[in-house]
């Protein structure tokens, strides 16, 4: 089954240290071995960002996020996994998630 991982951080945190890049490299390699990983992407950062809304037939082009909130999107993944056990799993199993959320939906 696929599942979704939204994973949601501080943007003003570093997350593109070599330390973090590594730890990152680490966990590539990881769902490699286990040949889960579909696809996955950081995204840049919420100033690139920009939001279309559709109001009673009216397009709305924002730039910016939809939302200002100190967490944002950072990043996703799709991975091929049993059950929501081994989800949390691969979710628990990425250091760098304990300095972020990671929402896990069934895709």
């Amino acid at each position: 089954m696929k599942y979704v991982f939204l994973l949601y951080n501080i943007e003003s945190e570093e997350h593109a240290s070599p330390e973090a890049m590594a730890e990152w490299g680490s966990y590539e390699e990881y769902l490699a071995h286990q040949q889960a990983k579909i696809t996955g992407a950081a995204l840049q950062p919420t100033a690139t960002a920009t939001t279309v809304s559709v109001r009673d037939g009216e397009t709305l082009i924002t730039d910016g996020p939809f939302a200002d909130t100190k967490e944002h999107l950072g990043g996703f993944y799709v991975l091929e996994c049993a059950d929501l056990d081994q989800a949390i799993e691969f979710a628990r199993r990425n250091s760098r998630f304990s300095c972020s959320n990671s929402l896990i939906r069934a895709a």
